[in-house]
């Protein structure tokens, strides 16, 4: 029996509209009615995670930044996970050396240093999530996340790093050139104490080690009480797959990559169509 549910949300639980569905957001509600615990896991940090969870009406724990930082149904913080320092200086450096565009996670929110990039690493992104979108809507959605403060523009990001309670904790790498990305993901396994994943084809997350969902998931679990054979993961990226490692029952969307569905017990239907609703009622029907 499933006590605790944890769900991605880009791709996942949000829509194409990149909100919260309306079939989603009623079956959320209508598991915690149940008892069962809800947590939302997203590679997005805390604030941008948090919005379209309020216009749905949602409350519930955030795991955020994978796994780097959690925060209660009150939004406080309870932990937070950085990259060491000198991690970060040698990604920033190799990222740098191969002219690969990155955005910074901090504790004091999500930076960039190049605002034309920024917008153009947001519609790639909506374009290889399988958006239908035009142009000027998805150019019009990547601007929303400056007007909002959802990300802020600085000079260098060395303005950040001499800053002594600036923590970074994600580095977000994006490239349209797939052998250049490769060879970087190669490169940065060969760092020690940090973890490399993605939420899309076209870019790399770098996290410490420890800030994976599935770790966060392992912990919040524990917490709880709860095994983790009572648990079920939902996802449909490769940021998701340390959650599917560990969880008693997996689901893969119906747009999630091949890899990731061959890890599930259960391929739901896509993000658009409501699959989390379908995955959690199935669920439900089933105690």
């Amino acid at each position: 029996m499933v006590k605790l549910i944890a769900i991605d949300m880009d791709g996942t639980l949000l829509g194409d509209a990149h909100e919260v569905t309306k079939e989603n957001a009623k079956a959320v509600k209508e598991a915690q009615q149940f008892g069962v615990e809800v947590v939302v896991a997203t590679g997005r940090d805390e604030r941008e995670a948090r919005y379209p969870l309020k216009q749905a009406q949602i409350t519930c724990p955030v795991i955020s930044v994978n796994g780097a930082q959690f925060r209660d149904e009150n939004e406080t913080l309870l932990s937070t996970i950085p990259l060491l320092k000198e991690n970060s200086k040698e990604i920033f450096d190799m990222l740098l050396t191969q002219d690969i565009y990155f955005e910074l996670y901090t504790n004091r929110g999500t930076f960039s240093d190049n605002y034309e990039k920024a917008i153009q690493a947001v519609i790639d992104f909506f374009v290889s999530s399988g958006s239908d979108e035009d142009f000027k809507t998805l150019q019009a959605m990547a601007k929303e996340r400056f007007e909002m403060g959802s990300i802020s523009l600085v000079g260098s990001y060395d303005e950040l790093l001499d800053q002594e309670d600036t923590i970074i904790l994600k580095v977000l790498a994006f490239s349209k050139d797939e052998q250049k990305l490769n060879e970087v993901r190669e490169k940065l396994h060969e760092i020690p104490n940090i973890a490399v994943s993605a939420s899309a084809p076209d870019n790399i997350e770098i996290t410490n080690i420890q800030a994976q969902k599935g770790i966060a998931v392992q912990a919040y679990a524990k917490q709880l009480g709860i095994s983790m054979n009572e648990v079920m993961v939902i996802g449909d990226s490769f940021n998701d797959v340390s959650m599917f490692k560990v969880a008693g029952y997996k689901v893969a969307m119906g747009n999630a990559e091949q890899a990731i569905k061959d890890l599930a017990d259960f391929v739901t239907k896509q993000n658009d169509e409501d699959g989390v609703a379908l995955a959690i009622r199935r669920q439900l029907n089933d105690k």
